[in-house]
């Protein structure tokens, strides 16, 4: 084991050479939550990001065109692969996605011969937007935006790639992979193309090459133009209309449509057939996230830095902790015993080593959940224990199901002390997971920033009768006084 977590680690070469490159140091071990948005394009002062921008835009005319002309054939032509080899997005292990297949490519179908018939001829914005295909109908989100403008400039991403492993890698640490990047619109086919690339054995000696990005297109959460800031801010849109009639007409559509006390449900719907009455609102909404292009880049650029920060300097420091300090790959395994052993190992580290500290910045609590669990997961290199994030099993995901062979598995759920659900999911949501998962043994480990978050969890267990419960792992992760001072 060893904690070559970052791309700069497994090369052997310094951090500031990647940052003076411009790209992301990611993690070779899982996705780093961090998404391509193609707003960051357009906004760019850069000529080959404008440039990049108007390519992904063109492809997309091309689409339409095709789309219009044959409905029926050419589905392939819709379908986009994940390209794991980035290491962004929502996978918490591993770099494996869905990608964009046959459901997308026929709604893509069936959109541009409706609803979104004059992409391409807006008149409204100075530009065409891939976004606006995401902003009618909730559940396309940053992953699929992400993952259709990764697919587009990939010839980009892999040329990018290469400048950076034939000026700062070794010979032995680059190969030459044969990749489809390049689309011929004659032929209507993509063609692949050689390229010289960064490279790792992924297991059983099974070679695959890596995507650097550069690290200003990135963003954190939704793109700048998506469905939820839109729904969100949809009164202030329509009441800024400067066509008093139209904005007249928009409103009450809309008013009519709200029933009385609406819930958010309602709310959506009323918007969702207000879009469809007067599409035009979606163009209005775009051209003014146009004329507030300089915000998207300084809050992208907030997030990714903060999350840098946060979340790539906590996973490694963590790691080496483990590496140093641990001997939890030569113990026979059983799930619950490991799972129990790394969670109490998580605590010690946090309670008795100043491990708190890299849960802190300039005194404040960083650590979601989100950050918890990632850190756990990285504590199993090496394992024949089999850990999965995010099971489904048919009640919901848990956190992590933990197995060794097929009879012996254990749930562990992460929650932070301040949660306002933590007694109700301690009595109910692990047991359904168990259920679900067919899971022998459960483990919750619960968070605390603050020494009323612990006496809360102890009021919490007590109520529940599950005072010193050797399952329940409360962590203390507030800030500790000195010994000297002590």
């Amino acid at each position: 084991m060893n904690s070559q977590l970052l791309f700069a680690d497994y090369f052997g070469i310094n951090q500031a050479v990647i940052d003076q490159y411009g790209a992301l140091n990611i993690c070779l071990e899982a996705d780093l939550p961090l998404f391509i948005d193609p707003f960051l394009l357009f906004a760019s002062d850069k000529p080959e990001y404008q440039s990049l921008h108007d390519q992904i835009v063109g492809h997309l005319i091309n689409l339409k065109k095709h789309a219009v002309t044959n409905p029926g054939a050419g589905l392939n032509l819709f379908q986009f692969p994940e390209v794991r080899q980035n290491w962004l997005g929502v996978c918490k292990w591993g770099n494996n996605g869905k990608g964009l297949g046959p459901k997308f490519a026929n709604n893509l179908i069936k959109a541009f011969n409706g609803f979104y018939s004059n992409f391409g001829d807006e008149t409204v914005t100075s530009s065409s937007h891939i976004e606006k295909l995401t902003l009618v109908g909730s559940g396309i989100g940053r992953d699929f935006i992400s993952d259709f403008t990764t697919n587009l400039m990939l010839e980009y991403l892999l040329n990018y790639s290469q400048d950076f492993a034939r000026s700062h890698l070794d010979a032995k640490q680059r190969k030459v992979f044969s990749v489809r990047c390049a689309f011929d619109v004659d032929l209507m086919v993509w063609k692949p193309k050689c390229f010289e690339l960064p490279y790792f054995y992924k297991g059983d000696r099974e070679e695959d090459f890596i995507l650097l990005t550069p690290i200003d297109i990135l963003t954190k959460d939704d793109a700048f133009i998506c469905h939820g800031d839109f729904t969100n801010n949809f009164r202030q849109i329509t009441s800024a209309l400067d066509n008093s009639s139209l904005r007249g007409a928009i409103n009450l559509y809309f008013q009519k449509r709200l029933p009385t006390n609406p819930r958010k449900e309602d709310i959506e719907r009323a918007i969702d057939a207000t879009v469809q009455k007067y599409p035009e609102i979606l163009d209005y909404y775009i051209r003014n996230k146009e004329s507030n292009r300089n915000n998207a880049v300084a809050l992208s650029s907030e997030k990714v830095n903060k999350l840098r920060a946060e979340l790539l300097a906590t996973l490694v420091e963590f790691c080496e902790h483990v590496v140093s300090n641990s001997n939890f790959y030569s113990i026979p395994p059983n799930s619950y015993q490991e799972a129990l052993k790394r969670v109490r190992y998580l605590k010690q580290v946090i309670e008795d080593n100043d491990g708190y500290r890299i849960f802190y910045k300039n005194g404040k609590p960083i650590a979601s959940e989100d950050t918890i669990q990632r850190i756990f997961r990285l504590t199993w290199f090496a394992s024949p224990i089999d850990v999965n994030a995010e099971v489904n099993n048919g009640r919901g995901p848990a956190d992590y199901k933990v197995s060794y062979g097929n009879r012996d598995s254990t749930i562990v759920e992460f929650k932070l002390g301040s949660s306002t659900s933590l007694k109700k999911n301690l009595l109910n949501q692990t047991e359904i997971y168990k259920k679900a998962s067919k899971s022998i043994s459960d483990i919750k480990v619960i968070l605390c920033y603050t020494k009323a978050e612990i006496a809360r969890v102890g009021r919490i267990m007590k109520s529940i009768q599950q005072e010193g419960a050797e399952n329940v792992i409360v962590i203390d992760a507030t800030q500790k006084i000195s010994a000297s001072k002590v």
